[in-house]
């Protein structure tokens, strides 16, 4: 019986050890840039020149809405402002449901996108967080719009280089609710100006 009861013990001491050992790897990875993992896994699946495009697309489009949505909730939590408040709870919405559609996608597809978003946008999450409120409304709604514009011409000149009708099909649905809110940003920052 003691020899059981020792068996028992040495067995429960290296599946406590093995699991350790599987969460410092877990942990060392996530230290390791999600986008920068997403891109490694799909270089490994996909050897074409077309489906590489693809699945380099979905993992920028997600690390795009990645940001957008951590952008929204920095404005919900630190500007005053009942406009920015209003905006920010709509791209909140809308980049969720996007990236959530990307995920269906992108796990349909076998495509690894980023769990989280990019050093460089923490860092700028960051700046924008430390800012005076007197100049983040007006730093928030410039990038928002910027990044906004930028993701127009990137999904635009995507529809020309993808080849998957899915995701295709993805840029083009969620291609009006980007282009209305950089529209809503720019009136935005109109006002904001004044």
């Amino acid at each position: 019986m003691q020899t059981l009861i020792n068996k028992i013990t040495i067995l429960s001491l290296v599946a406590a050890s093995l699991t350790v050992g599987c969460n410092n790897n877990d942990h060392q990875q996530k230290h390791e840039e999600s986008k920068e993992v997403a891109e490694d896994k799909n270089d490994a699946k996909f050897k074409t020149d077309s489906s590489e495009n693809n699945a380099q697309f979905v993992v920028d489009a997600a690390n795009g809405n990645l940001t957008e949505i951590r952008l929204a909730e920095l404005a919900k939590q630190k500007s005053t402002n009942k406009e920015i408040q209003e905006i920010a709870k709509t791209l909140y919405d809308d980049h969720t449901a996007a990236l959530n559609d990307l995920k269906v996608l992108a796990s349909n597809k076998s495509i690894s996108i980023p769990a989280d978003v990019t050093d460089d946008t923490k860092q700028q999450l960051q700046k924008l967080t430390d800012e005076k409120p007197s100049s983040f409304d007006k730093d928030w709604t410039e990038k928002l719009m910027d990044k906004h514009q930028k993701t127009i011409s990137d999904y635009e000149a995507a529809l020309g280089t993808v080849t998957d009708a899915d995701i295709k099909n993805w840029i083009n649905t969620v291609l009006p609710k980007i282009r209305m809110h950089h529209d809503k940003l720019m009136a935005l920052n109109s006002r904001l100006k004044k």
